[in-house]
């Protein structure tokens, strides 16, 4: 009976460990600007489920600390993390290359409102701007509008950015870098670079 139980928790970890390797991730950046007011929201999502989510500024109160004494840097060790450092690109760059393919990209969208001083200014810049983005525009999923403002001096805007992340090829990557004794060496070394 022990045996049977042990072998359910283990099935259903291993599930819950495939879930979050193979299920998206949802991504979203939220930024908008008018005036002196910049705010915006970065939110991570699983299956619907708000992972994190963080205001843009941050609104936590710095509280005053004792600061801990700082490491100081060995610059011994700088030759040799360079080093070891070329010697893993490749495996860095298999990581970056399974980080570009686990992305798709849901939607972006910028929505600006710009203003100059004189007039004409504002409107040669606004038909350059709206000729870049009937080109952008073309791009699946992504949309660009530019609205002039000839009242007063301004750029505000609305930025968003949402994608789907799965993690799976990151961590096959990943645990195929870490066989590789350069990046283990690599990872030893940048550990050990404060003293």
């Amino acid at each position: 009976m022990a045996y049977i139980t042990a072998a359910i928790i283990i099935l259903i970890i291993i599930l819950i460990l495939i879930g979050i390797l193979v299920v998206p991730f949802q991504i979203s950046i939220q930024l908008h600007k008018r005036g002196s007011l910049n705010q915006g929201i970065f939110k991570i999502s699983w299956l619907k489920i708000r992972l994190f989510q963080q205001k843009i500024p941050s609104e936590k109160r710095k509280k005053k600390e004792k600061k801990p004494e700082e490491k100081r840097i060995d610059f011994n060790r700088i030759p040799r993390i360079i080093s070891l450092f070329i010697d893993s690109l490749p495996y860095i760059f298999n990581i970056f290359e399974a980080i570009l393919k686990s992305i798709s990209i849901k939607e972006i969208s910028i929505k600006s409102i710009i203003g100059f001083h004189n007039p004409s200014d504002t409107a040669i810049i606004s038909g350059y701007l709206w000729g870049l983005a009937s080109i952008i525009n073309i791009i699946p999923n992504t949309h660009l509008t530019v609205e002039p403002d000839f009242d007063e001096e301004r750029l505000d805007g609305e930025f968003l950015v949402e994608m789907k992340m799965r993690l799976f090829w990151i961590v096959v990557e990943g645990l195929k870098a870490l066989t590789k004794k350069p990046v283990r060496s690599l990872i030893n070394e940048l550990r050990k670079l404060r003293v």
